[in-house]
Formats: structure tokens, C-alpha cells, sequence
């Protein structure tokens, strides 16, 4: 278990885990698709299915884990047996079908296949850090963070929180770190960015295993491109891509933080859930109010 990705969030108010939390989560269990639904989402355990425990504490670190379950209905399918039912009317009634009753025939389709579609299932971690007062969630998408804060704030009846934002706009401050070769305390360049010229149909820079403060990279600043993607490296423990959302992105540890993982001698799946558990939320517990400083001054 370790995070790929990182989305903050962080409490409007003083945030205390409720007493019965685990009671409260449990009221909104994962379970499987039945035979009519498309989807199902809810709380699953972060030592796998065969356990009944939703969270897992590490200090005032809090683990969670939820679950999806979709089912897999291809568009070209459905749309083939549209057609064809769509044909058979015209042709047998003599009339076009309009699009209302080719709507509600498509509904009517996709509740006849969906017993014998195929399920794709997804897990989406996260954790609470009573400490910082954030949320801290492994998702690529802002879609998919808010799908499981709406599902904690369902289960808690409330859940104030809000985004990590920056001050000004977040790729001002990401272009102005490259173009005066200057970052705050514990960062470093790493090897990778994106630029943007910010006209509509401006031109896009990707680069990969690139020395980042070369004159080549910084004559793109000079003509107006700005930095809306930048590799850093944090205390020589942690490298990720910063976007221009404040998200993180390809997070992982450095060989020197690696040398700080327990080396557990054929542990169980639930001991190396809590060894990385208890390294990951260390690391970004001291990664975090580095951001909150670096776009917050």
C-alpha cells in the first residue's frame, strides 16, 4: 500500500473523529452490484475483504479505504442492439422512432444486459491527519477524491472541508521557482515539466529526464510560457510532479527514505499495510505544511 497520488484537503473547523466512527462507516459498507445496478460504491477494509475493521489508526493518522464496483457495458454494443431494435420498429410500423423512444428503448436495453456485464473494480485510499487537519487522498482526479468525500461527508452528516489553495495562481508561483532558479527550504528540482503559452491555443512543452535550469528551458520563460507542472524532490525523501491544482502526482519515496521502511521478515499482509501506512503518513505529514507555507505566505 502506498499513495501514487496526493489531493489535500483541509478542515474549515476543528475536526475530532468521532467515538463511533467506525460504527458510522459501517452504515455505508461496499457492497456488490445487484443484478440491476451500474454501480456501487462504499467503505471497504484497508486489510481486504475478508476483514470487518473500515479504518486503520497509526498515531492520530487515520486509514481508509473505499471501493467501486462498475459494471462494464460497452457503447458499441449497446448502440448495435439500438440500431437494430430501432430498424425493426421502423420497418414493422412504417414510421421513424423518435428520440424520446429511442432513449427509454436504450434504458430498457442496457437493464437487460447488465446481469451478464462484466464488473471493473477500483480502490481509492485515504487518511485523516488529526494532526494537520487534512485529508489526504490518493486519486489522479478531482472527481475521484470528491467521490469519496461525499461518501465520508454522507457518513459523518457533515465534513468541512475545503481544497489546498494558493494564494495567487498556483503555475505564477511554479514559474517564477524555475525562472529565478529558486525554490523554498528542503525542495530541489527534479527532472521533469510542463509549459503552457497561456493563449488559448498556446503551444505545450513536455519534457522528461531533463536538466530543468538550463538556458533552454528558462528562454521558454522568457517568452511567456508558464510552468504548470513541476517535478521537486522534498528533503531528498520524497519525489513527485507538482501541478498547477496543488495535486501531486507520481509520489514516491527517495532510496533514502526506502531505507527507513521496517524491514519486516515475511510480514503479513496487515503488518506491511501498517509499516508503509505509518512511513507514508510520517513523510507527508512533514511534506504538507511545507506546501500549505510555500503557497500560503
Amino acid at each position: 500500500m502506498w499513495f501514487r497520488n496526493l489531493r489535500f484537503y483541509t478542515f474549515s473547523d476543528r475536526f475530532e473523529l468521532p467515538e463511533n466512527f467506525e460504527q458510522l462507516l459501517a452504515e455505508h459498507p461496499f457492497h456488490a452490484c445487484s443484478r440491476q445496478e451500474l454501480a456501487s460504491y462504499g467503505w471497504y477494509s484497508p486489510f481486504g475483504g475478508d476483514h470487518e475493521v473500515l479504518t486503520h489508526r497509526v498515531g492520530n493518522n487515520v486509514l481508509l479505504c473505499a471501493r467501486k464496483e462498475e459494471k462494464v457495458l460497452p457503447a458499441s454494443a449497446v448502440n448495435a442492439q439500438l440500431e437494430d431494435k430501432v430498424a425493426t420498429i421502423s420497418a414493422a410500423e412504417g414510421r421513424p422512432v423518435n428520440r424520446k423512444e429511442k432513449q427509454t428503448l436504450k434504458e430498457d436495453l442496457i437493464h437487460g444486459m447488465l446481469p451478464q456485464a462484466f464488473s471493473k473494480y477500483q480502490l481509492t485510499w485515504g487518511y485523516i491527519s488529526l494532526d494537520q487537519q487534512m485529508i489526504a487522498i490518493d486519486a489522479s482526479s478531482a472527481n475521484r477524491a470528491e467521490e469519496m468525500l461525499a461518501l465520508l461527508r454522507g457518513s459523518l452528516s457533515s465534513l468541512p472541508v475545503k481544497p489546498l489553495l494558493s494564494e495567487q495562481p498556483a503555475e505564477v508561483i511554479l514559474t517564477q521557482w524555475l525562472k529565478e532558479q529558486a525554490l523554498p527550504e528542503d525542495f530541489a528540482f527534479g527532472d521533469e515539466a510542463e509549459l503552457r503559452d497561456p493563449a488559448a491555443d498556446g503551444a505545450i512543452l513536455r519534457c522528461r529526464q531533463q536538466e530543468l535550469t538550463t538556458p533552454e528551458m528558462l528562454g521558454h520563460l522568457e517568452h511567456d510560457k508558464q510552468v504548470t507542472k513541476l517535478g521537486l524532490e522534498w528533503q531528498e525523501r520524497l519525489t513527485f510532479v507538482l501541478e498547477s491544482d496543488l495535486a501531486l502526482k507520481r509520489l514516491k519515496l527517495t532510496d533514502v527514505a526506502e531505507n527507513d521502511r521496517d524491514d519486516l521478515v515475511d510480514p503479513t499482509p496487515e503488518q506491511r499495510i501498517d509499516s508503509d501506512f505509518a512511513l507514508l503518513s510520517s513523510e507527508v505529514n512533514a511534506l504538507f505544511p511545507a506546501l500549505q507555507k510555500a503557497f500560503n505566505n
